[in-house]
């Protein structure tokens, strides 16, 4: 039996020699994902499209070019010849300035498209006078993508502190797997020390054989708890490593770490972060400043539906050349254009009814926003009153482990006088074993819920 199992740890340690082991630190690890990870990427796309919808509203206000052209020929006769070309800029809201050419020329053309011959030139102006006025489609948007430029910086970091949420849990998880290990290899040294003395001590008959029954035994369970270990090793570095993406690819199940960070080291600067930060009441997560930013969204969309119960009147206006040198075109009072188009829905259905349900759009996100803020307030009050109890909890482990491990010093001592028995002793460890644990479950325990009160935090300082 010993031998298979010295056997299996050559196997396994030559497994682990050929692996590629890298040594990280948490802050290395955060780093990383940060860098690499794919859903940070994801999450940087997010900011990028904010910033690209922004810019499109921007081009709502860029100048339009467009023109248009028409010619009829017929039994060799010019029926009629229309070009038209206008240049097209939008001022703030419904006001845009022109520039245009217009050339008409036929037999049969209509004669109010008829120009002179080498065309007409016009400079013009075109306002919404009600309607739009004050703030319209092409305004709205610009202004919402002023304000989704936030809401999409938000989502990023809502992304972002998702996934350092998530990481961290999983490197303390590592962490307190690596203190099982270590505590588990040194019990079983022990263990294994034990059985071989009382072996010895049999072989001279000075112990009886009966003890080295019970001593193999109890190594036999020492060794079964470090292979338990081992494989939940295992489990925790492949969820570890499906975190550590190096480039553009995930780490392979070839790959191993190991750190000089330990479970002891993060818990004592949890406590000490705690001691600076517990009753610091400013939370800045980014899922409020997402619905704050979406409530300006819809704030505005309500004035832009509001805009719209207005009735439509648009004035049009175009100084004409009237001369045939379109290069230099003089432009005068006397000659103009000018247009106007007035129209108005008689029973205001349409535009009333989407006014009141813009309306209630934006009620429904501010009660949103109340119901949040008052749900993240209550879970961080709860963490804090949680962090009270667990640290008294780890003051009574930190106690049993101090006395469990006096216990098994003193049953030891009573054990080698010949005054204990090594079902006591084995007892005595035992216990002292499970209080160990015990106490890293605790400190384990301490430091997520720290690191869970950082992401009700929504700061995204997660390095400590």
């Amino acid at each position: 039996m010993y031998k298979l199992f010295f056997f299996l740890l050559v196997v396994i340690a030559s497994q682990g020699i050929s692996q590629n082991t890298a040594s990280i630190t948490y802050d290395l690890f955060l780093s990383n994902v940060l860098q690499n990870n794919p859903l940070a990427k994801r999450a940087e796309n997010e900011k990028q499209y904010g910033e690209m919808q922004l810019r499109a509203a921007k081009g709502n206000y860029d100048p339009v070019l467009s023109g248009s052209y028409d010619q009829k020929q017929f039994n060799g006769t010019n029926y009629f010849t229309n070009l038209n070309s206008e240049l097209k800029q939008a001022i703030f809201t419904s006001q845009y300035l022109k520039f245009g050419y217009d050339y008409g020329n036929g037999n049969y053309i209509n004669p109010e498209n008829n120009s002179l011959v080498p065309g007409q030139a016009y400079l013009g102006i075109e306002v919404g006078l009600l309607q739009g006025m004050r703030i319209d489609k092409r305004r709205a948007e610009f202004l919402k993508s002023k304000e989704y430029v936030n809401y999409y910086e938000a989502e990023q970091r809502i992304q972002l502190n998702a996934l350092l949420f998530e990481s961290s849990q999983r490197y303390f998880d590592w962490l307190f797997n690596l203190k099982q290990l270590a505590l588990n290899q040194y019990f079983m040294q022990i263990a294994k020390q034990r059985l071989n003395g009382i072996e010895a001590l049999a072989g001279s008959g000075e112990r009886p054989t009966v003890d080295t029954i019970e001593a193999a035994i109890f190594y036999q369970g020492r060794l079964s708890d470090l292979q338990n270990a081992l494989i939940e090793n295992q489990k925790v570095s492949n969820d570890l490593l499906a975190f550590n993406w190096q480039k553009d690819r995930a780490a392979g199940f070839s790959e191993s770490l190991s750190t000089n960070d330990s479970l002891d080291l993060f818990f004592n600067k949890a406590k000490k972060i705690l001691t600076e930060q517990l009753y610091q009441n400013q939370t800045t997560n980014p899922v409020i400043t997402k619905y704050n930013s979406l409530q300006k969204v819809l704030e505005v969309e309500n004035r832009l539906k509001r805009e719209m119960i207005k009735p439509l009147l648009n004035v049009k206006y175009n100084l004409l050349s009237n001369n045939a040198v379109t290069a230099y075109p003089m432009l005068s009072t006397n000659n103009y254009k000018v247009g106007m188009q007035l129209s108005f829905p008689v029973f205001l259905r349409n535009p009333s009814n989407a006014y009141k349900m813009a309306k209630i759009n934006a009620n429904n996100n501010q009660l949103e926003v109340m119901n949040k803020s008052n749900e993240l307030s209550f879970k961080i009050q709860a963490l804090k009153k949680t962090m009270g109890i667990l640290a008294d909890q780890l003051q009574n482990a930190e106690k049993t482990a101090k006395y469990s491990k006096m216990l098994e010093e003193a049953e030891k001592l009573k054990f080698l006088n010949g005054e204990s028995t090594l079902f006591m002793l084995n007892t005595r460890e035992s216990k002292w074993l499970e209080s160990e644990i015990k106490l890293a479950e605790f400190k384990l325990k301490f430091i997520k819920t720290l690191v869970n009160l950082i992401y009700l935090n929504g700061d995204l300082n997660y390095a400590f």
